[in-house]
Formats: structure tokens, sequence, C-alpha cells
């Protein structure tokens, strides 16, 4: 029982709930920029990518 002990002692301990929290807040913000981003520069956006492809397909 004593070395169980010693082990508990020195290992980190484990939240086993994570943190979802801050990451659905980082994904969720993530998206909105990303959109934001996207509805801004549609144009360019998309013609740099028909460009691209274009030119590679």
């Amino acid at each position: 029982m004593k070395g169980r002990m010693w082990w508990l002692r020195l290992s980190p301990r484990r939240d086993e709930r994570g943190d979802v929290p801050g990451w659905v807040m980082i994904t969720v913000m993530t998206i909105v920029v990303a959109s934001a981003i996207f509805v801004i520069f549609q144009s360019r956006v998309t013609s740099f990518l028909q460009g691209t492809l274009d030119k590679y397909m």
C-alpha cells in the first residue's frame, strides 16, 4: 500500500472532464472569423481559387 501512495503523490492529478467550454468557444470563434473573412473577401478568394484550380487541373 505504501508504494501505491507514493505513486499517487508523484503523478499529476487528472481532471476527467476536460475543458470542453473553452474548446467550443475557440472553435466557434474560429468559424466566425473565417466566415467574416470569406464574406468580406469573397470575390478575391473565389477568383484566387478558380485561377489556382484552372492552372493545375
